[in-house]
């Protein structure tokens, strides 16, 4: 028996159905081995990495096996093969993920192969055992020193944040520079003032087409726009024109590259307004099930093979393709292991287990197949125009395209990946004709217009992934994990798709560009994802990388302590140490100081620390204490077993509660929430009030926070009042009399029992229900002979 061992589960049963007998595939389930989960994991001067195994871990009550549990099952297969053949996905992290296993399985030299495919087909996997090798020792080492230098940061940075602010904080290598992105533009676009200015459009042929001012003639470097409002009123008055110039022209446009992994994430956030970190998941799904090529890498050409089987598709399809295959120009710094993202088999059209991979892989397929097929081509006419009636010279330009030849727009009507709003949207003249040089033309109309300047746009997801692409920041496998730790932790929010930066992710990039941290500078963190690409390529050393830059940032954070100017946001008032919040779950937040010689304690109001005051209680002088209520808001109680004192809070301070005396005896009325009865779990909405004094037995509901009669009803079935009740899913009506057998119970409309089929009665209509489509398989169609 020969066994694969792969990284999902998810792949197994196609690959086995391709190997056939002999073999058998069993799955890693992904890292078997990591880093400590609370401790840093490494140490100067060697920084060797110390692993452990992955705990199980419990997601929804069911526990998944852990990594040295996976080891031994797959250790017990191991034993029975002839041969080995480590398949963890083609890249970095695989590599590392193949050696974890070889390690842990005490494989020798001789009793593994380490083996590669981009694509699940028979094609691939055959080309992979035939091309069969060992691990290779610098990609490991790259995948490992990237683990490092994030570690390093991560625990000698972040401890320091988060007592220097008062708040627990993450700082991460490549996380907190792509938030200094976003809070940089911020500030730029709270900076920007506008400009009012003005232009002017004249319309002609019965609006068919029209010409802008051309304002040129009265700008200058320091004031570029018209700010005259008068000068453009006289443009736009204008009507007679004499044509200085006019032409017809014919523009090609190309078609876009096939996707990498960037310009994917790119396309489907701005096209199906998916979020990087799920299209990812999408993505993975559809290579599991053989439907799409390798999903990262920076790559946008495919194989020679691949473009001959679009050329042929498309020409089977009558569409026109240029004399040549196309081949797109890559970024410098550009890993091209693999090739760009396209469909296994072209010539399945649909593909993927739900709606969202259906629409990724339709987006995918188009993009692969327009990226080869000719140029779109246009008939652009333009005419300059000069006015004969205004009191100045004023010209006027207007340039017209029209689609003459649709080539790669046959399958698209736009780059997928181009997020334009309808102001940056290409601004058509119209119909433009080709007229007459030295002829007059009159318009019908003309139009002043009002512009102002605008800030730069914010970033959505889709732009910043792009922005940290274009400065080297990341790799294909890190964007969906970088926008999913930034959102997660609360440093930006998006506000309808752009990305803003919170006061804590400000507040992070202050302090971090404020303490010169070299990590945080755009050039630093390039250059060391240059380094990292050299140990992939067997160009320097492990060593040589993260025993530098640890001794920096050592050096920095020593500067720090030393120098006094990272000062504290919050510091304790006895001994100046930073104070940092802290909260239990379900409990009220404190600060204490992270001093740990300083016992000081602070309360907090409104997100900031305060002196804690005692406040006596007023009926036994013992302090009182500040709680977190259940049915929301803030309160004080006495801790005196035998006082029963509670008080409403008010910024910070104990007042009297609005007291609302029992209808039977006065005594003062408490407000509480019910629980379930079986389960014993608080009900979430439901209160009700109930008399202090011991010996009055009064309850009452509870309307909007205030005691209302308990509403009943007569039974309609035995007579005996009908109650009032809250339960899970809202107020209904049940029987007093149920003890003796009466059952009855009803809904309730606007405070009354009504029959349970009456509520919101409606006439009856024939209900309409929309199933899911079922599961798409892939289906291989027969090309066209």
């Amino acid at each position: 028996m020969k066994l694969m061992v792969v990284e999902s589960p998810n792949k197994v049963k196609k690959i086995e159905s391709i190997l056939g007998d002999g073999w058998k595939v069993v799955a890693s389930v992904g890292h078997v081995r990591d880093l400590p989960k609370h401790d840093i994991g490494l140490e100067a001067p060697d920084f060797a990495l110390q692993y452990e195994y992955i705990p199980p871990a419990q997601v929804q009550g069911r526990t998944f096996p852990g990594g040295e549990e996976r080891v031994a099952r797959i250790r017990a297969l191991s034993g029975r093969a002839d041969m080995i053949f480590l398949a963890t996905d083609p890249d970095r992290e695989g590599e590392a993920i193949a050696w974890h296993l070889k390690d842990a399985l005490g494989l020798d030299e001789g009793d593994y192969e380490r083996v590669t495919f981009d694509e699940i087909t028979e094609k691939a996997i055959r080309a992979a055992l035939s091309q069969a090798r060992k691990i290779d020792a610098d990609l490991v080492q790259a995948q490992e020193a990237r683990r490092a230098l994030d570690r390093i940061v991560g625990y000698l940075v972040s401890p320091l944040l988060s007592n220097m602010l008062g708040q627990n904080l993450s700082a991460g290598r490549v996380q907190s520079v792509a938030v200094r992105l976003v809070v940089d533009l911020e500030r730029r676009i709270v900076a920007f003032k506008k400009t009012n200015h003005f232009g002017a459009v004249v319309k002609f042929d019965g609006g068919v087409w029209k010409a802008e001012w051309d304002t040129k003639p009265f700008i200058t470097e320091d004031v570029p726009y018209v700010l005259d409002e008068a000068l453009a009123k006289q443009a736009a008055g204008c009507r007679q024109f004499k044509v200085l110039d006019s032409g017809t022209d014919t523009a090609r446009e190309a078609p876009p590259s096939c996707f990498s992994t960037s310009l994917m994430l790119q396309a489907a956030s701005v096209t199906l307004k998916r979020d990087p970190e799920l299209t990812a998941k999408d993505a993975q799904k559809l290579f599991e099930q053989g439907a799409i090529t390798y999903i990262r890498t920076d790559s946008v050409n495919i194989s020679d093979e691949a473009i001959a089987e679009v050329r042929a598709y498309a020409e089977g399809q009558g569409w026109k393709l240029p004399d040549a295959p196309r081949k797109f120009k890559t970024k410098a710094g550009a890993q091209e292991a693999h090739e760009a993202i396209r469909p296994a088999h072209i010539d399945v059209l649909e593909a993927g287990e739900d709606e969202h991979q259906r629409k990724l892989y339709a987006l995918i397929w188009k993009r692969t197949v327009a990226s080869q097929l000719a140029d779109a081509r246009y008939k652009v006419n333009s005419v300059t125009l000069e006015a004969t009636d205004g009191a100045k010279p004023f010209q006027f330009k207007a340039k017209g395209r029209t689609l003459i030849e649709q080539g790669w727009r046959v399958l698209t009507a736009k780059d997928a990946v181009e997020d334009k709003t309808d102001d940056e949207a290409e601004d058509s003249a119209g119909k433009v004709p080709v007229l007459d040089v030295g002829s007059a033309k009159q318009a019908d109309s003309g139009e002043l217009l009002r512009k102002v300047t605008k800030a730069p746009p914010r970033f959505t997801k889709a732009s910043l992934i792009k922005k940290l692409e274009d400065e080297g920041i990341g790799r294909p496998a890190t964007y969906p994990a970088i926008m999913g730790n930034i959102m997660a932790r609360g440093y930006l929010v998006e506000d309808k798709r752009y990305l803003v930066p919170t006061e804590t992710g400000t507040i992070l990039v202050e302090h971090l560009v404020k303490a010169g941290f070299e990590f945080m500078e755009l050039a630093f963190t390039r250059e060391l994802e240059s380094q990292l690409d050299r140990i992939a390529e067997g160009e320097r050393e492990y060593l040589d990388v993260v025993a530098p830059a640890y001794d920096q940032l050592k050096a920095e954070l020593d500067a720090i302590a030393q120098g006094g100017d990272f000062k504290p946001r919050f510091a304790c008032p006895k001994c100046s140490a930073g104070l940092r919040k802290y909260q239990k779950p379900g409990k009220l937040p404190i600060w204490y100081c992270t001093n740990d010689e300083c016992k000081t304690f602070l309360d907090d109001v409104d997100g900031k620390p305060v002196e804690r005051k005692e406040h006596p209680c007023p009926k036994c002088s013992t302090p009182l204490r500040r709680y977190k209520k259940k049915a929301g808001g803030l309160g004080w109680f006495c801790p005196t077993d035998d006082c029963k004192t509670f008080m409403d809070d008010d910024k910070g301070r104990p007042v009297e509660p609005k007291v609302h005396p029992c209808p039977k005896c006065s005594s003062p009325l408490r407000r509480f929430q019910k629980k379930d009865k079986e389960s014993g779990k608080p009900i979430k909405g439901a209160f009700a009030w109930f008399c202090t004094n011991d010996e009055c037995k009064t309850f009452l509901d509870d309307e909007k926070g205030q005691p209302v009669a308990i509403k009943t009803a007569p039974c309609p079935s035995c007579g005996k009042p009908m109650y009032r009740r809250k339960g899970q899913y809202g107020y209904w009506w049940g029987c007093s009399g149920f003890k003796d057998g009466c059952k009855v119970i009803m809904d309730d409309q606007a405070g009354k029992p009504v029959p349970k089929q009456a509520k919101g009665a409606k006439p009856a209509a024939k209900a309409t229900v929309k199933r899911a489509a079922a599961p798409t398989r892939l289906v291989l169609k027969t090309p066209k002979k």
